[in-house]
């Protein structure tokens, strides 16, 4: 039975099965796409990969351990297959939801200058509020009535101009932290769906690892 090489292209991401290594570089017995292969493992020397369809390859290792870091290498393979084929829609997504550093610096100042409204605001309501509780104060001693009254009248006309105000500049922070909330929620969420995906990628690594170390152990030879 004739050696058979297994090659990785990293570039394509294809997997090309040839009798020696001069075959690699112009004829293989097949080749395998990694994006969407399946990879399993037969017993300790064997495993398939396969497409779900016409090609599937039978390939036996001379060891467990040979076995193994095939498989590993495979995976890893498969899963950077996977990101590179979904690159260009992962860019145009974070294309859509990256916010330039610029950008970024004109929507805090916008937010801070009217965050500075809503207190200059906030200061001339209470000011206008505490007028008018001491005009109204002053109006239940019923003396001079009528210049009280308007006195009270103007204090209330000042209060419901701030209040006015107040409620406009709350109006306009509210739509703007909105008009930014929807983009920025989905940036977080983008980066809690990366940080787990590579997070179930290590605990895979650490496990396949693991195994491999097993495997070269039990084939140590014994001294």
């Amino acid at each position: 039975m004739k050696c058979i090489k297994l090659s990785i292209d990293f570039y394509c991401f294809f997997l090309s099965c040839c009798r020696n290594q001069a075959e690699m570089s112009h004829t293989c017995r097949g080749t395998i796409s990694l994006h969407g292969a399946l990879i399993h493992t037969v017993d300790s020397c064997t495993f398939v990969i396969s497409n779900g369809g016409t090609q599937t390859f039978h390939i036996k290792a001379a060891n467990e351990v040979e076995r193994q870091s095939w498989v590993t290498a495979l995976e890893l393979a498969k899963a950077k297959a996977i990101r590179t084929m979904e690159s260009e829609e992962e860019e145009e997504d974070n294309n859509a939801l990256a916010i330039p550093s610029e950008e970024l610096n004109v929507v805090i100042r916008d937010l801070t200058a009217r965050l500075e409204n809503l207190k200059t605001c906030y200061d001339l309501i209470s000011k206008h509020g505490s007028a008018l509780q001491r005009a109204l104060a002053d109006l239940e001693n019923g003396d001079d009535l009528a210049n009280k009254t308007k006195v009270v009248n103007e204090r209330a006309t000042l209060f419901r101009i701030s209040a006015n105000a107040m409620k406009n500049a709350c109006s306009e922070y509210l739509q703007t932290a909105q008009s930014q909330g929807h983009k920025w929620s989905k940036m977080l969420q983008h980066e809690r769906d990366q940080r787990q995906h590579l997070e179930e990628m290590v605990e895979q690594l650490a496990r396949q690892h693991s195994h491999l170390e097993q495997a070269a152990h039990r084939h140590r030879p014994s001294k």
